[in-house]
Parts: C-alpha cells; sequence; structure tokens
C-alpha cells in the first residue's frame, strides 16, 4: 500500500509567514495502513526545525513496513530534506519492536538524526559569517 499525504503544522506555517522558515512535509506509507499518530508526531517533529532559518526548504518522509522473512516488525522510516543551494539530507533509522512502539521510535531516531545535521549545517554558516566580518573589519 502507498499512501501519500502533505501536512503542515500550524506553528511552522505561522514562523514562515513571519521569518520564511516554513518547511512543507509530505509523508508516505508503503506496506502498511496510512496512520494519523504517525503523521501528528511527524508534524511534531517538523516543528524542531523552526529554528533553523532554512527558506524554500521540502521536506519529503517515507515511513515503510518490511515483510521481509524473520523480519515482521521492522520499520524503515527515511527523510529527505532538500534546502536550496546544498545537497539532499538523508537519514534513514529501522527499530525492531511492534507497530505503535517501533515505528514510533525510528520516527524519532530519523529527526534526531536529521536535525544533528541540521545543527552542523547551521554552524557552518555561522562560522563562515563571522569570518567574513573579522575580514571586513
Amino acid at each position: 500500500m502507498y499512501t501519500s499525504k502533505r501536512i503542515n503544522s500550524a506553528s511552522s506555517y505561522l514562523n514562515g509567514i513571519e521569518t520564511g522558515s516554513y518547511i512543507p512535509v509530505e509523508v508516505q506509507f508503503r506496506h502498511m495502513p496510512e496512520s494519523k499518530r504517525v503523521q501528528w508526531l511527524v508534524e511534531q517533529m517538523m516543528e524542531r526545525f523552526d529554528k533553523f532559518p532554512i527558506g524554500g526548504a521540502k521536506a519529503h518522509v517515507v515511513v515503510e513496513a518490511t515483510h521481509r522473512r524473520g523480519k515482521e516488525g521492522l520499520f524503515q522510516v527515511r527523510i529527505k530534506l532538500s534546502v536550496p543551494g546544498e545537497r539532499l539530507y538523508v537519514a534513514h533509522s529501522s527499530e525492531k519492536t511492534g507497530m505503535h512502539d517501533g515505528v514510533y521510535s525510528a520516527v524519532a531516531d530519523v529527526f534526531d538524526s536529521i536535525e544533528k545535521q541540521l545543527l552542523k549545517r547551521h554552524g557552518r554558516h555561522v562560522r563562515r559569517r563571522l569570518q567574513k566580518a573579522e575580514v571586513a573589519a
């Protein structure tokens, strides 16, 4: 089963109007039914990115249940965050526990990983600006 839905959090929408940091996200479910709870969790996790000044970015989240022999209950969650002028940020995770806990912890792991990448990227941009300011002064 393949389901795709665009979601936008109210917080990021309002912040996007004021600061340009609105990030549209598309959530897809593969080999599993669409879950409102997982969509809600993705929406909440996307609000973490409101603190980064990344206008024009797009996010694509894929939640997939694997059906390989001996791998029942295994979930793979991937997020691709496309930032203008930068390469795609891709993270993935899989958990073995039951349906609900496994998919939720996999989503949380993926967003933790992508947030670390954004913090690293943001730190590089801040250092570059400081270096340019020192050279200009």
